[in-house]
């Protein structure tokens, strides 16, 4: 028997959404809908319970009514929805079927707040529960455009491409190991594989247009359906786009899993890419954003289209660079979705009584504002989310597969966590990565707000005291998940495992890097300690990273180049054969050598692949510096051979960072900076 076969319906807001509690609504604070009485009125110990509004029935003739839960919310993982006609094709729905959109979180400064606490106060004094609150009257009253009279001739077009997109079921049911921080989508897009095709498997074996058009149409009505983000079993979460409640948003998904492509794919780096990978990467790319368009003209938002335009800031990113308008679009409206959604303002509940939903919320709020901070860094341009503005807690140090099992597995595996959060299995799972790096991140933007700021709002004591910080929150990191030198010959550490250390020592040295960069720039530290932070930011050793091949370029350019940046400007004005540096490693002959390995990396970058033209930059630069220094005369470390060298003293690379932080201009005095 269903357990929740014998619980109360909970009454749910317009976008279907659960409504919270009268006490919580009041005080403006999330509800965990927790039946009879949610945490909060338990911790406050209210009288009575909580008092949940009841479900309001009104005519056609006054308002709208307020939708019942959504049939895909009701239905298990291995139950379908009904036919929409009784003829078994996908009806269009009417006008007054399709769902209103929803306003999304509003917060205490809303239009309605002050609305909401006149109604929350006249129904506790007149005891009435059909008064519509002002966001719901709203929501009601607007006009909703039905599904019925949608599907123009670009819209079918971008259906239909998507869907002759789809591979047949015989390719279609493998997916390709994704591996990364959003490792918990994969056991949903296995599943979602699956029911793809036991459920629609004739059409992609037919893949005629007409039989697309009819699947198109059933998609669409799937997808302007509520979906909730609420519900805390899985596997009615899970049941709401299985079987036949398949969504637009979860083909999106699965375009992010499958190998689009044509015959066998290498299996190592080759530093530019093949015409076949370019072939299924572009399908991939194109599959996905024309199912986050379709998504746009349908789905009110949810986790999984939030997911879809997550990813395509990073594909986006893979194709025209980091620094191009299309990626800052497109994290733009990553960033937007997440605050609508409200997912910048999780409650923090007790850790015992979280759920998937709870969880995959904190991941993808953490997962967002961490490429937040990391596409600032590259670009200099404000962040667009503060860490000010959410209150959204980490998420806790679970294993994906725990997620989506039963309660007690859960609560088992909660249990074994530390008191920070850190799992104790000395395993670093997906969730691990996300809570180092959003760590990182928020250190990260105190960091951006000194640099990027108009006037200066720091001191060498606010310097010192990021420093220190840094420095103890990567002191607290589980041992496991610090970068130690000896895995460098232990060939026993997983790649996968190597990867994920490397990345997160590499945030923290650029954190260090910016850090120190300060310190110089306020006039408290010496060149060594950007020295040394840079001299570990070049990576030589890439044979190690066959878990992230296709990210070695973006290695290469955000971390390995900034810190070749400062390299040059030693050899252009040397201070090591004054006094060397306190690590043994850090020699003029390592600096070339390391400069060298580096131009041979951005040799690999293709100029028209993404950041191809600021590689082919710093790699032009670099080798010039490299030119100066050994085609000198032996009195190179004399004043005269170091600053009269034939091109601009400004090692340019043309990062927009770089500008705006001025790391790679040299501190000449102003008589000898060039006049270019």
């Amino acid at each position: 028997m269903d357990q929740h076969a014998n619980q109360p319906t909970q009454p749910r807001r317009p976008n279907g959404r659960l409504v919270a509690c009268d006490p919580c609504r009041k005080r403006k604070l999330a509800c965990d809908h927790t039946r009879p009485i949610c945490s909060r009125c338990r911790k406050r110990r209210q009288d009575g319970g909580c008092v949940y509004p009841v479900a309001r029935s009104k005519t056609s003739a006054s308002r709208s009514p307020l939708p019942s839960p959504a049939p895909s919310m009701r239905v298990s993982s291995n139950q379908h929805m009904p036919p929409q006609s009784g003829e078994g094709s996908p009806a269009l729905i009417s006008d007054a079927q399709a769902p209103g959109a929803g306003p999304g979180y509003l917060g205490p400064t809303s239009y309605c707040s002050v609305i909401e606490d006149a109604e929350n106060s006249l129904l506790l004094l007149q005891g009435l529960d059909n008064i519509p609150s002002q966001c719901e009257s709203v929501v009601n009253h607007a006009p909703v455009e039905g599904v019925r009279d949608i599907m123009t001739a670009r819209l079918r077009e971008m259906c239909l491409t998507a869907l002759h997109n789809v591979p047949d079921p015989s390719r279609g049911v493998f997916l390709r190991a994704k591996q990364g921080s959003s490792g918990w989508i994969r056991p949903i897009a296995a599943r979602v594989a699956r029911s793809l095709y036991e459920t629609y498997g004739e059409y992609f074996v037919n893949r005629s247009d007409a039989s697309f058009e009819e699947l198109a149409r059933r998609l669409c009505i799937n997808t302007s359906r509520p979906f909730s983000d609420d519900e805390p079993d899985p596997e009615r979460w899970i049941g709401q786009f299985l079987g036949e409640n398949m969504r637009w948003e979860l083909l999106g998904l699965l375009s992010i899993f499958w190998d689009f492509t044509p015959g066998k794919r290498t299996a190592l780096w080759m530093g530019k890419r093949s015409a076949e990978f370019d072939q299924g990467f572009r399908t991939s790319r194109e599959t996905l954003h024309l199912c986050c368009e379709i998504c746009k003209e349908f789905s009110h938002g949810n986790s999984m289209m939030l997911y879809l335009t997550q990813r395509c800031t990073i594909m986006d990113s893979m194709t025209v660079g980091d620094a191009n308008l299309i990626v800052w679009r497109s994290h733009a409206e990553a960033v937007s979705l997440t605050t609508f959604l409200g997912f910048h303002v999780v409650e923090d509940r007790d850790r015992n009584q979280t759920t998937l939903t709870t969880e995959i919320k904190k991941r993808m709020y953490h997962h967002v504002y961490t490429l937040s901070m990391i596409v600032t860094s590259f670009t200099g341009r404000p962040p667009l989310l503060s860490k000010r503005f959410g209150r959204t807690a980490l998420p806790l140090d679970i294993q994906d597969d725990v997620l989506f099992s039963d309660t007690n597995s859960l609560r088992k595996a909660v249990e074994r966590l530390d008191e920070r959060g850190w799992n104790t299995d000395g395993v670093i799972y997906p969730s691990t990565r996300i809570r180092a790096r959003a760590i990182l991140a928020s250190i990260r933007e105190e960091i951006l707000e000194i640099a990027l700021s108009n006037n200066p709002v720091a001191t060498i004591d606010t310097l010192l005291e990021l420093r220190a910080r840094e420095l103890q929150a990567t002191s607290e990191f589980p041992p496991w998940v610090r970068f130690d030198l000896h895995d460098l010959t232990d060939r026993t550490v997983p790649a996968e495992i190597f990867a994920s250390r490397l990345l997160i020592r590499l945030e923290h040295l650029q954190n260090l890097f910016f850090i120190e960069r300060l310190l110089l720039r306020y006039g408290h530290s010496d060149k060594g300690d950007l020295l040394e932070v840079s001299y570990e930011l070049i990576w030589t050793d890439i044979d190690r990273l066959s878990e992230c091949s296709n990210d070695c370029e973006w290695l290469v350019m955000a971390y390995a180049v900034p810190g070749g940046g400062i390299l040059c400007l030693e050899l252009l004005k040397p201070t090591l054969h004054i006094r060397p540096h306190r690590d043994p490693r850090i020699t003029r002959s390592s600096i070339i050598q390391k400069l060298s390995l580096l131009v041979g990396y951005l040799n690999w970058v293709s100029p028209s692949g993404p950041n191809g033209d600021l590689c082919n930059d710093a790699k032009s630069v670099i080798q010039r510096v490299l030119d100066q220094t050994l085609n000198a005369a032996p009195s190179v470390h004399e004043p005269s051979a170091v600053f009269n060298w034939d091109f601009s003293t400004q090692v340019d690379f043309d990062f927009d960072l770089l500008d705006t932080f001025d790391w790679n201009r040299p501190d000449f005095p102003s008589g000898q900076q060039s006049n270019q």
